[in-house]
């Protein structure tokens, strides 16, 4: 575990509970990512390691740049973030806001890995079959890696689950060698 997930939790804890508790999870992620997408662009990077600016500032800073798309609690977060000297966590902050999403709303995101395009249906069979494994909601997406040959991996959290051609011939391999 990262100095950075440690310091990170509560922030990410409390963004989660007063999302929870406005009944705004999605709009509280949307504006995190916002903010995470400021925060890690190049220019705003050199105003946090500015070490001659005060940490009231480099918030105020991201205050105007982010403008009227957060709502007041959110622009009171970044207030205090920013006076803890805590805006670099925010890439922290979003993963564990959105596993704590996940999992209050019951929720996995999974990805494929496969040698060549999912149809639909087959996406579909692997979603369904996953829902019913895991007993939750699944989101599925795909992505191709010509690498693999044949089959799919698929991880869903801390699941892995090889089906690729590559694994099936090292077990074979394997196999063969003892």
């Amino acid at each position: 575990m990262s100095e950075y997930t440690t310091q990170a939790r509560p922030y990410a804890k409390a963004a989660f509970e007063v999302a929870q508790a406005e009944s705004k999870q999605a709009e509280w992620s949307d504006a995190l990512q916002f903010i995470d997408a400021v925060v890690c662009n190049v220019e705003f990077v050199a105003v946090i390691d500015n070490p001659a600016m005060g940490a009231e500032t480099k918030g105020e800073i991201l205050l105007d740049i982010c403008g009227d798309k957060l709502s007041e609690t959110q622009k009171n977060f970044i207030k205090v973030m920013a006076e803890n000297n805590r805006l670099m966590l925010m890439p922290e902050i979003v993963v564990l806001f959105e596993a704590q999403r996940a999992m209050a709303e019951n929720t996995i995101e999974a990805t494929a890995t496969s040698a060549y395009a999912l149809s639909d249906a087959q996406v579909q069979s692997m979603t369904d079959a996953l829902k019913k494994k895991l007993g939750c909601e699944i989101t599925l997406t795909t992505e191709v890696d010509s690498s693999l040959i044949g089959g799919v991996i698929i991880r869903a959290g801390d699941l892995v689950i090889d089906g690729s051609t590559q694994a099936k011939i090292g077990s074979l391999t394997q196999a063969v060698s003892h």
